[in-house]
């Protein structure tokens, strides 16, 4: 902060880790064919990206899916959201627009967890499965539809690439949907408190916000190209 001629202040990713602590953990379900699947969102760290004026958060979570009370698939992931911030001088608001999930990664640790495709096959689809050794797992999948819907065996022979990130990867667009349902549900403001004197100030004189200098910045003018100090 700049005294005399008060030009800006600035809210570090410390304070702002402060904001968002209550948030943590998190879950949520997923909607999957068969079983249930969730989402274990267990911290979170801030970052910025000061060039296209955004704030991140850089989330460690589990993916946990189990059918008929077997645990298929399980990892740890790091889910990146960021957006863009805005301030209200009516309400004297901060707000957090154009919300999206930048990336979700794989970490391939000790917790990762995904049954073999054999497995799969034992536990889902009828005995015998075992007597047709000399064909592939998936053909023998194919012939086995019994009593499971389409949509269901199509999900479980996902479990067959034996591939931890393509399972994640057919889960991608579900977890980003998931994420965009809880996101609607959230309050994704911060109104400038009375009791915190910094606040107090800017909520009588401050005009814009935006990302510079790895902080968040708050403006005593408005503008979209504040230059850098």
């Amino acid at each position: 902060m700049r005294l005399g001629k008060l030009r800006y202040d600035d809210f570090t990713k410390d304070e702002l880790h402060e904001l968002i602590s209550d948030f943590f953990p998190h879950r949520f379900s997923l909607n999957i064919p068969i079983g249930t699947g969730t989402v274990n969102i267990h911290e979170g760290e801030i970052s910025f990206n000061n060039e296209a004026n955004r704030i991140a958060l850089q989330c460690l979570a589990t993916i946990n899916i189990d059918v008929a009370n077997t645990t298929l698939y399980r990892a740890h992931l790091v889910v990146v959201v960021s957006a863009k911030p805005d301030y209200d001088e009516i309400s004297k608001t901060v707000l957090l627009t154009h919300v999206c999930v930048d990336t979700i990664t794989l970490i391939n640790d000790d917790y990762a967890l995904l049954k073999d495709s054999r497995y799969v096959l034992n536990t889902f689809f009828p005995q015998g499965i075992n007597s047709l050794v000399t064909s592939s797992l998936r053909s023998a999948m194919s012939l086995f539809t019994v009593g499971t819907s389409d949509l269901a065996t199509e999900y479980l022979k996902l479990y067959l690439s034996d591939s931890k990130q393509a399972v994640l990867d057919y889960h991608k667009p579900k977890i980003n949907q998931a994420i965009q349902e809880e996101l609607k549900g959230t309050n994704l403001t911060h109104t400038m408190r009375k009791s915190h004197w910094r606040e107090a100030l800017f909520a009588q004189v401050g005009k814009s916000v935006r990302v510079e200098n790895d902080r968040l910045r708050f403006y005593l003018t408005k503008t979209e190209n504040t230059p850098q100090d």
